[in-house]
């Protein structure tokens, strides 16, 4: 097998075409290895990013937070710019696996990968994230919606596109972003139900709120019903409990032996989509309680 240590995101993708579909892109491994191990892959070449400058750092660029494709999910959740602007972010990424797997995961491997329940995705998805591609075509950028194709499914060609960067807007004063997971045991790598929010808060009302749900459908599952109702509403326990239940229609739990039954998770996603909703309040000032 070849192995390629390349020095930029433009090096990456040229050695991935050089390849003509036999290579795959390569960061922490903690996903790639595992499948190649299975026998879910069988590249024959593999391109390393964590050489990479331009996709290594952490910095704040014309109004937006960029995270680049080689930072690894405990730089983020270490990160004192993130933590500044969005301190949910930082839980996520510190919530994925054991410290070994954080410290060589990426939060673009942990979108990439496509799994319903990652931590790190789900902390992110309300935010806002855009998606820096390179492929022969040229520069786009994906929502985070347009990464999911399927379950464990990607969008992205992962033999002829690399992701670069991220790009997160910055908050405003008012904007606030919170996550929560529930977990069988502190053992498991992946939550029995997660749910993240962000939302803008005017004299205690919300403008508008955006709330993510896993894994209840493919990626993080927006609560669109819930989002619409909330807005121009009070930021009240009463309004925050009815979203809760709101957001049940637009999920789709199944039952997972290790990770509860659809019967259970329907029961809690409505109290952990309100807890997401407090965690906002609180730190807007405006409820003071304990979950």
């Amino acid at each position: 097998m070849k192995y390629i240590l390349a020095k930029s995101a433009a090096e990456a993708l040229e050695a991935l075409l050089a390849e003509e579909g036999k290579a795959r892109i390569i960061a922490g491994g903690s996903d790639v290895m595992v499948d190649m191990e299975a026998g879910k892959l069988a590249p024959q070449t593999l391109v390393d990013i964590t050489t990479a400058d331009d996709m290594k750092g952490i910095r704040i660029q014309d109004d937006q937070l960029i995270i680049g494709a080689a930072v690894t999910l405990t730089e983020i959740a270490r990160s004192p710019l993130i933590r500044q602007y969005f301190p949910s972010l930082c839980k996520g990424a510190g919530s994925v696996g054991s410290l070994q797997i954080r410290n060589s995961a990426t939060l673009v491997g942990n979108v990439v990968t496509a799994q319903p329940a990652a931590d790190a995705a789900m902390a992110v998805a309300p935010l806002d994230p855009r998606f820096v591609v390179l492929s022969k075509d040229g520069i786009r950028e994906l929502a985070m919606g347009e990464m999911y194709a399927g379950f464990g499914k990607s969008t992205l060609n992962s033999t002829a596109e690399v992701v670069k960067e991220i790009h997160i807007p910055l908050p405003a004063d008012d904007e606030k972003a919170s996550f929560v997971r529930l977990e069988l045991r502190k053992s498991l790598s992946l939550p029995m139900l997660n749910v993240a929010a962000m939302a803008k808060v005017t004299d205690g009302f919300f403008q508008w709120v955006r709330i993510t749900m896993g894994p209840v459908g493919v990626g993080p599952t927006r609560a669109f019903e819930a989002e619409e109702w909330l807005k121009g509403k009070a930021l009240t326990p009463e309004n925050m409990a009815e979203a809760g239940r709101l957001a049940l229609h637009n999920a789709k739990p199944r039952s997972n032996p290790l990770r509860g039954s659809k019967k259970y998770r329907e029961h809690a996603l409505p109290i952990l989509v309100r807890r997401a909703l407090e965690g906002i309040a609180k730190q807007m000032g405006l409820l003071h309680f304990d979950n």
